[in-house]
């Protein structure tokens, strides 16, 4: 059902941040009174996101979304678009924010088609002003943070350069057995002669139906990347990927395409080599 609904609430709009923080929402029942409870986010995106709650809604239904940034309260309007799963701990609902300029999630989400040229992207915060935002990584900063798990930029906000950190998220994260859908509606976009960067990074595989893995990435490039793993991908089969992975951070997961798998016997791992996936532009 997720899949249904993403070209129509603008989570494909911009990057999908796995990001976990509490949300109140509020909301007019069919008896005409007042509901109000606390829901947690598991991906936010700049114009709409995934919430867990532990109450019943409707496709259409407005709602109200309410959080602390500091001493500030943000408030926006947003619309239920879909009721996308049931788990244990509450439904999960895909909802798109009607006020996609009120920048509710105080989080900078770049243009896609800045991401052509990106090694890999992170969740990232300023060390002076906390602002936090999509930081897609060249070479240099990769490397950077390998070694130091940080970078220095320049934050637009403080108007200064900075040291940012991967941002942590609000709620601490649970092991669970089942990962969250998949997006199907991908399409992979060639590329050629992409130079491969070395780089000893976690990264965590996502796929329908199996718990989370986290993998070893061995070489990176702007179109792909290579890693060891425990379990076997089929060749051809779509998984997401987040990579580089701090568990607990704000995971970027992005679609890939596994184009090879090789076993490695001797120490009971396999190798894959993936494509990046991009959904369809006119999403």
């Amino acid at each position: 059902m997720l899949n249904d609904t993403m070209r129509s609430d603008g989570l494909r709009q911009s990057d999908r941040v796995s990001f976990r923080m509490p949300v109140e929402v509020s909301w007019t029942t069919s008896e005409r009174t007042s509901a109000k409870h606390i829901a947690e986010t598991l991906l936010v995106s700049r114009n709409g996101g995934v919430l867990r709650l532990n109450e019943k809604l409707t496709a259409g239904q407005e709602i109200t979304l309410r959080r602390m940034e500091g001493d500030v309260v943000k408030t926006t309007r947003a619309r239920v678009m879909a009721e996308i799963d049931q788990e244990p701990d509450g439904l999960l609902y895909a909802i798109q924010i009607a006020e996609p300029r009120a920048d509710f999630w105080d989080i900078d989400f770049p243009a896609p088609y800045k991401a052509d040229e990106a090694l890999a992207r992170l969740l990232m915060e300023c060390g002076f002003c906390q602002r936090r935002e999509v930081v897609y990584l060249n070479e240099l900063e990769l490397k950077s943070f390998e070694v130091r798990k940080c970078i220095a930029r320049l934050c637009k906000h403080c108007d200064t350069p900075s040291i940012w950190i991967e941002a942590q998220s609000e709620i601490k994260t649970q092991e669970k057995g089942a990962a969250h859908p998949l997006t199907v509606e991908e399409r992979v976009i060639p590329r050629r002669n992409r130079t491969r960067v070395k780089a000893r990074v976690l990264a965590c595989i996502r796929r329908r139906g199996f718990q989370e893995e986290v993998a070893v990435c061995e070489d990176l490039s702007k179109g792909g990347l290579s890693f060891r793993s425990r379990n076997e991908y089929p060749e051809g089969s779509r998984v997401e990927v987040a990579v580089p992975f701090t568990p607990g951070s704000g995971a970027i997961f992005v679609p890939i395409r596994i184009v090879f798998s090789q076993a490695i016997p001797s120490i009971g791992l396999y190798r894959h080599g993936a494509a990046y996936i991009r959904p369809p532009s006119d999403t």
